[in-house]
This record gives structure tokens, C-alpha cells and sequence, in this order.
């Protein structure tokens, strides 16, 4: 039996929404008048997250995903507007609606091996970082693949009373070409059905009411589920198909 440990760290609490474009338009209109733009975002306030997604050859991440089993993690490689000037390896973990993440910033050459399934060669990385250890043995005990790279264009605002984090997340795709992660253009399939998109709410100890009250409008479709499992599923076929 796989042992699995979950990191001590801080969660944060995570609401995700379903919005259709009108709805994203009027919510985002009211946030931006009480809250401030990401400073890394481009003039549009914007940018492109691309992510690689691993499961093992249960497709055990899937399947807790939809089966809604509590705590869970999966790993993924994050980079922004299709850039190698920032790649992170990601651990994002799940315990109830709280949400955490451990990170480590890799480099292209890792990024590669991690993505070609080379084991022997990950391995020469062993102490370069803890997240990094621990891949590299879920990969060697559970035969970690990437099985997807989702696409989508995020718009984030942010408050420092409540660390509030609010993201606007539109044109969410998926695609099973994870091996051209910096390459502008893939082959991809839209997530969700045209004009609909994804708001997300992250806070730690309290969310202050005026930004609650500007988001919960009675007409939001409250998800549970993941970009992950939902780009799986978009995708279609037999998930085992990979193996």
C-alpha cells in the first residue's frame, strides 16, 4: 500500500464558480473598482498559464478527483505565456474546500527529462530540491506520466485584507500535445461550452464581506470539480490509453 504525506503547510480556502461571459463581465467590472490588478499580469492585465499534468498508471488523480476524495495532490509543471523564463514544478494539494501548494522553480533541462519520462536521468537531480525528491520517487513507484497540458487565459485581482486572491480564468483548453509545452501553437479542445468560463476565489483567515457581497449574486454555479478532471474529460477516450 502506497503511504501518501501530505505537507504541514497553510491551506487556503478556494471557491470555484462556472460563469457565463455576461456574468464574468459584470463581476469583473464591480471587482476592478475595489480591488487591485496582479502586478505580473501584461497591460491587459492578463497572461497565459500553461500546465503539464502527471497521474500514475492507476490514473489515481483522476479517479479521486471524481470520486471527491479528501485529501488528495497531483503534480504539475507551470509556465506563463508560453515562456521558459519561469518553469515551476507544482504539488497542488486538496483537503476539503481548502487548497495548498508547494513549489520549486525548475530548469529547462529538468523540465525535459520530467516530461520524456526519463527516470535514469531525473534521477542525477536527487537533492535538488524536496518537491523535486519526492516526484521523482512517485514517478519510480507509481510510473508518474503527464497525461495533459491545459491552456487558459487568467485575469487576477488581488486585496491584502484577507490575502483575497479573485481569478478571472477564460478559453480553458486542454490538449495531449504536453510535449510541446513552449511551442505557440497546439492542437486543443475547449474545457467548457462557448462562452463559459471559470472565477475563482482564494483567501486565507476571512474574506471581507463588500468582496463577497460583489461575487455571490445568487446566479454563480458553484464547481467542485478541477480544470484537471474537467480537461481529462474534454478530451475524451479511454484514460487508460496512455499506458
Amino acid at each position: 500500500m502506497k503511504v501518501r504525506v501530505f505537507a504541514q503547510e497553510k491551506y487556503r480556502h478556494e471557491l470555484k464558480y462556472i460563469c457565463s461571459e455576461s456574468a464574468m463581465f459584470i463581476i469583473e467590472s464591480k471587482i476592478s473598482r475595489t480591488m487591485k490588478r496582479d502586478p505580473y499580469a501584461d497591460l491587459n492585465g492578463e497572461y497565459v498559464i500553461r500546465s503539464v499534468y502527471f497521474d500514475d498508471y492507476r490514473h489515481t488523480c483522476f479517479f479521486e478527483n471524481e470520486d471527491g476524495v479528501d485529501p488528495r495532490e497531483k503534480y504539475r509543471i507551470r509556465i506563463y505565456n508560453q515562456s521558459a523564463g519561469r518553469i515551476s514544478l507544482e504539488r497542488k494539494r486538496k483537503k476539503s474546500s481548502m487548497t495548498g501548494k508547494d513549489v520549486c522553480i525548475i530548469t529547462p533541462e529538468i523540465c525535459e527529462l520530467m516530461l520524456s519520462g526519463d527516470h535514469k536521468h531525473i534521477g542525477s537531480y536527487m537533492g535538488y530540491h524536496p518537491l523535486l525528491n519526492d516526484w521523482i520517487v512517485q514517478s519510480r513507484t507509481g510510473l508518474l506520466k503527464p497525461v495533459m497540458l491545459g491552456e487558459y487565459v487568467r485575469k487576477p485581482f488581488v486585496c491584502h485584507l484577507g490575502n483575497v486572491r479573485i481569478t478571472f480564468d477564460r478559453n480553458i483548453c486542454a490538449s495531449r500535445q504536453f510535449d510541446c509545452l513552449f511551442d505557440k501553437d497546439i492542437s486543443r479542445v475547449a474545457v467548457l461550452p462557448t462562452g463559459y468560463h471559470i472565477l475563482e476565489v482564494k483567501w486565507d483567515d476571512y474574506l471581507p464581506d463588500v468582496i463577497y457581497h460583489l461575487i455571490e449574486d445568487g446566479h454563480l454555479q458553484q464547481s467542485t470539480f478541477s480544470k484537471f478532471y474537467l480537461g481529462r474529460k474534454a478530451l475524451g477516450g479511454n484514460v487508460y490509453e496512455l499506458w
